[in-house]
């Protein structure tokens, strides 16, 4: 998991909706679990949104990739999956386990304090980018 410890700590996240061009801003953690073989990953908007997460990112040696099981407050559950760090970036794919591939995350690492993360949903096969923060190192947890 030392490919993820850059993330590990808290962060603030301000960005916008790309349609509306709405501001949002939110919370992040990042901290190692399970003698540190999975980092979980807690988001919280701030008001006046109200999306919460937790999710768990860890390496599974059977596919030789990075899995992400992710769980809302809404009571949805997504999984992604990443082949890691690519240039300056993390890129994870998926969706609702009986769903085809239709979700994207990127996290684009900016400089040592500070990195991008973007959403995306796909459409007629092209990927729509829906959001998109930058998040600032606030602290070590």
């Amino acid at each position: 998991m030392h490919r993820l410890a850059f993330f590990v700590g808290a962060w603030h996240c301000n960005g916008k909706f790309i349609r509306s061009g709405k501001s949002i801003s939110a919370r992040l953690v990042f901290e190692p679990i399970l003698d540190g073989k999975f980092l979980l990953f807690k988001h919280d908007d701030e008001p006046p949104f109200s999306y919460h997460a937790w999710s768990e990112w860890g390496w599974d040696a059977d596919s030789s990739q990075f899995v992400s099981t992710t769980q809302d407050a809404t009571g949805h559950i997504r999984l992604f999956y990443s082949p890691g760090w690519m240039a300056k970036q993390i890129v994870w794919s998926g969706s609702d386990p009986k769903k085809p591939s239709d979700q994207q995350f990127v996290f684009e690492h900016l400089d040592d304090r500070s990195f991008r993360v973007s959403y995306s949903s796909k459409k007629d096969d092209s990927w729509l980018e829906v959001d998109s923060s930058v998040c600032s190192r606030t602290g070590t947890e």
